[in-house]
C-alpha cells in the first residue's frame, strides 16, 4: 500500500509540472523582524539580544510533523524521549527544559509534566507557527523565572490584510518501516482567516495522530506508545492606527495509548494517560504619542493529566481498573503590564509589572490545592549615547509566596557597532527558577518511579554571561555570506535534582543538589546565492562535574560538540526546492556515581553520538497547492548507546530517541482573496 501511495504521489507531481508557475522571481532579500524583549519589532541586526529565528519558509521546507522536528536541527538544543508520559526533554545550553521558557506570543506556557518537569513541545500544533524566535541566556528581568537557559517565543499566525484566507494541510508518514490505516503518522490541519475594515479574525483545527512503534515488542506492547491529538485555536481582533486588540485561544485534547500483555489467564493492565489544555489570552498595544505607548496582556490556562487504567481480559473483555487512576489540575494566570516613554532620542524607559499566579490539585499534589504567587516590578533602560551602541540596563523586583526571593535581579545588554558589517553583543544576567508546584508537592509513582516533592526547596539561582560577534562579509541583492561567534557561560547555584535513596535507585525526593556550571562556544555561517541557500555551523558545550570537589584528579568540565549544516536550492520557473538538513550530536561524556563490587566510586560514562539528517522536495502544484515529499532520519537513529569509559566497571545501556528512517508525502493547500 506504501508503493502504490507514494507512486501515485510522484505522477501527480510529474503531471503537474505543466502547470507550474512560468514567472516567478527569485526571493527577495527581507529584514528579520523580532519582537521578544524588544521595546517595538525591529530588525535582527538592531535587537541588542542575539536571538535565532526559524522563519515560516524554513518550516515548510522541513516538513514537520511535531514541533520538535523543527528544534531539533538546531545548535545547542538537545532532545530526549520520555517513553512513560510520551513527551520529549528538552535541553539547551547544557541546561534541562525546566529551565527553558516556553512562550506563545509572548504568554508562557503551563502544564510541567512527568518525571523531567518540562513543557512538551509537542503539544502545540505545528502547522499554526508563523515563526520562532530563541534567545539563549537568561531572560529573568522581563520574562521572570524558568528562563535561566533561554526562552522559545513561538509566534502564531495572523491575517495579514487579505479579505479571506483558507489553509490545510494533510501529512503522511511512516514510522520506521510501519505504516498502514492504524499504524503511521496521519496528520490533518484546516484553518482560515479574514479581515474586515477594522477587524480580523482566525482559527484552525488540526488532528495529529501517531500510530505507535512496534518495532521488536512482542504481543500487544509498544516500544512507543500510540498519541492521538485534536488542536484547535481562534483569534478575533481590532486595530486602528493607535490601537491594536485581541483575544486568543489554543486547546488540545491528546490522548496516549499504553498497552499492556496478557500473561496466562491474567487480565493485562493498559493505561492512558489524558491531556488537556485551554489556554486563553488577551493582548492589548496603544500608543498615545510618539513618546509614549502601553502594552498589556492577560491569560489564563487550565490543564489537566489524567491516568486512566483498564483491564483487558483474554475473551477480549474490558473494564475498568479498581486502582492505577490518578487526576491533577493546574490553573495558571499571568498578568503583564509595561510603559514605553521616550525621554528623548538617546534615553528610553520602560517599566512593567509582571504577576504570575499558578494552582495545582490532584490525587498526587500533597494536602490539597497547592498554589504559588509571584508578583514582580521590573524596569529597563534603553540608552543610545551614539547611533552605533544600544545600552539596555534591567532590574526586577519579586515577591513570591513559597521561596525567598533575592532583593533585586539585575542585568545588563550592551551592543556595539564596531564597523557597519561587524556588531559586537556582551550581556550579563542574574538568572533564577523558582521551584515549580510538582518540585514542591508532587508525588509521582509509577512501575518504575517513585519521586516525592519537597518543600523545603530554595530557588536556583545563576550568573550567566553571553557575548557574540556577528560579520556581514557580502551583502548584496544576489549574495549574502554572514557569520556569527558567540560564548557563555552559566554559574547555578542550588540546582534541583534527584536525591536518591541509598537502598532504592528508584525512590528519590527533589532536592537543592548541585552547584552547576555550563560554558561553550557557537560558530554559525550563512550563504544565500541567487536562489542556493547554505548554512554550516559548530558549537562545543561544556559541562561541568559536581564530583570534581571530591576529586581533584577528575576533569572539570566534560565536552561535547554538535555540528548542523543546512543547503537548499530552488527552481523558480518549475516551483520547485530542495532542501537537506544535517546534525552531529556528539557524544556526552559525564561522571556518575556508582557501586561496583560493593564501594562507590565514580566513573566516567558516556551517551553516544549520532547523525541526523533529513531530505525534503517541496512541489508547487496549480498555483494553490505545495506537494512536499522526502526522508526524515535518513541515518536510521533508533537507540542511542550508553556506557562506562573507564574503571573496572563494565556497564552498558541506551535509550530510543527515534524509531529509524521515515518516508513522508504531504499536500498544503493555501488560497487567499485581496
Amino acid at each position: 500500500m506504501r508503493k502504490i501511495y507514494f507512486a501515485a504521489v510522484l505522477i501527480v507531481w510529474s503531471i503537474s509540472s505543466a502547470w507550474a508557475q512560468k514567472d516567478s522571481t527569485s526571493a527577495k532579500e527581507m529584514a528579520e523582524v523580532v519582537v521578544t524583549g524588544q521595546y517595538k519589532p525591529q530588525s535582527v541586526k538592531n535587537s541588542v539580544y542575539q536571538v535565532r529565528i526559524i522563519s515560516k519558509e524554513q518550516i515548510q521546507k522541513q516538513a514537520p510533523s511535531k514541533l520538535q522536528d523543527v528544534l531539533s536541527n538546531q545548535l545547542n538544543i538537545r532532545f530526549s524521549q520520555d517513553a512513560a508520559t510520551g513527551g520529549s526533554n528538552i535541553n539547551m545550553l547544557g541546561l534541562s527544559g525546566q529551565n527553558v521558557k516556553i512562550l506563545i506570543d509572548g504568554v508562557p506556557m503551563i502544564g510541567r509534566q512527568g518525571t523531567s518537569n518540562e513543557i512538551n513541545i509537542n503539544q502545540i500544533e505545528v502547522n499554526t507557527i508563523e515563526r520562532i524566535e530563541i534567545v539563549e541566556g537568561p531572560m529573568s528581568v522581563i520574562y521572570g523565572a524558568d528562563a535561566l537557559a533561554g526562552l522559545i517565543n513561538i509566534i502564531t499566525q495572523k491575517p495579514k490584510g487579505e479579505k479571506f484566507s483558507v489553509n490545510a494541510r494533510v501529512h503522511e508518514e511512516t514510522i520506521g518501516k510501519e505504516y498502514s490505516l492504524e499504524q503511521g503518522i496521519h496528520n490533518q490541519y484546516v484553518g482560515a482567516s479574514a479581515t474586515y475594515k477594522n477587524w480580523y479574525i482566525n482559527g484552525g483545527i488540526g488532528h495529529n495522530l501517531f500510530g505507535g512503534w512496534k518495532d521488536t515488542a512482542i504481543g500487544r506492547e509498544l516500544r512507543w506508545h500510540k498519541k492521538d491529538q485534536i488542536a484547535g485555536n481562534g483569534m478575533i481582533g481590532y486595530h486602528t492606527q493607535k490601537l491594536n486588540v485581541y483575544y486568543r485561544f489554543d486547546g488540545l485534547d491528546e490522548i496516549i495509548t499504553n498497552p499492556a500483555n496478557i500473561i496466562g489467564s491474567q487480565p493485562a493492565l493498559d493505561q492512558e494517560y489524558i491531556t488537556d489544555r485551554l489556554m486563553q489570552q488577551l493582548q492589548a498595544a496603544y500608543t498615545f504619542n510618539p513618546k509614549l505607548s502601553a502594552n498589556a496582556m492577560a491569560s489564563y490556562t487550565h490543564f489537566t493529566r489524567q491516568v486512566y487504567s483498564t483491564l483487558y481480559y483474554p475473551d477480549g473483555d474490558v473494564r475498568v481498573a479498581p486502582s492505577g487512576h490518578s487526576l491533577s489540575t493546574f490553573n495558571g494566570f499571568t498578568f503583564r503590564g509595561t510603559v514605553l516613554y521616550r525621554v528623548s532620542p538617546v534615553v528610553s524607559f520602560q517599566p512593567g509589572v509582571d504577576v504570575n499566579i499558578e494552582n495545582g490539585d490532584g490525587e498526587r499534589i500533597k494536602t490539597g490545592v497547592q498554589q504559588i504567587n509571584d508578583y514582580a516590578f521590573f524596569i529597563t533602560s534603553e540608552i543610545t549615547p551614539v547611533k552605533k551602541l544600544n545600552i539596555r540596563p534591567g532590574l526586577r523586583f519579586v515577591r513570591n509566596s513559597v521561596y525567598d526571593a533575592p532583593p533585586v535581579i539585575p542585568s545588563l545588554n550592551i551592543k556595539l557597532g564596531l564597523t557597519e558589517r561587524l556588531d559586537l553583543r556582551a550581556a550579563y544576567a542574574r538568572g533564577f527558577r523558582s521551584p515549580s508546584i510538582r518540585e514542591l508537592y508532587f508525588d509521582f509513582h509509577d512501575g518504575s518511579h517513585d519521586i516525592v516533592g519537597n518543600t523545603d526547596l530554595q530557588a536556583e539561582y545563576s550568573n550567566s554571561f553571553t557575548g557574540s560577534l556577528t560579520y556581514t562579509a557580502i551583502r548584496k541583492e544576489a549574495l549574502r555570506i554572514n557569520t556569527s561567534l558567540s560564548g557563555f557561560y552559566n554559574d547555578v547555584s542550588n540546582m534541583i535534582g534527584y536525591l536518591y535513596s541509598a537502598s532504592n535507585q528508584n525512590s528519590a525526593t527533589y532536592s537543592n543538589i548541585d552547584q552547576y556550571k555550563t560554558q561553550g562556544v557557537t560558530l554559525n555561517n550563512n550563504l544565500v546565492h541567487k536562489n542556493l541557500n547554505a548554512s554550516l555551523g559548530f558549537s562545543y558545550t561544556g559541562r561541568y562535574n559536581r564530583y570534581k570537589d571530591s576529586d581533584p584528579a577528575l576533569a572539570s568540565f566534560q565536552w561535547s560538540l554538535e555540528t548542523n549544516a543546512g543547503i537548499g536550492y530552488s527552481f523558480p520557473k518549475i516551483g520547485m526546492d530542495v532542501n537537506f538538513f544535517y546534525k552531529l550530536t556528539g557524544k556526552l561524556p559525564y561522571y556518575e556515581l556508582a557501586t561496583v563490587n560493593g564501594k562507590e566510586e565514580v566513573r566516567l560514562m558516556q551517551t553516544s553520538g549520532y547523525h541526523w539528517g533529513d531530505f525534503t522536495v517541496n512541489k508547487k502544484l496549480f498555483k494553490l497547492l505545495t506537494l512536499n515529499v522526502g526522508v526524515h532520519n535518513l541515518f536510521n537513529v533508533t537507540d542511542v548507546g550508553n556506557s562506562a569509559l573507564s574503571t573496572s566497571a563494565n556497564s552498558s545501556g541506551g535509550s530510543s530517541i527515534a524509531y529509524g528512517r521515515s518516508w513522508f508525502a504531504g499536500l498544503a493547500f493555501n488560497w487567499s482573496k485581496n
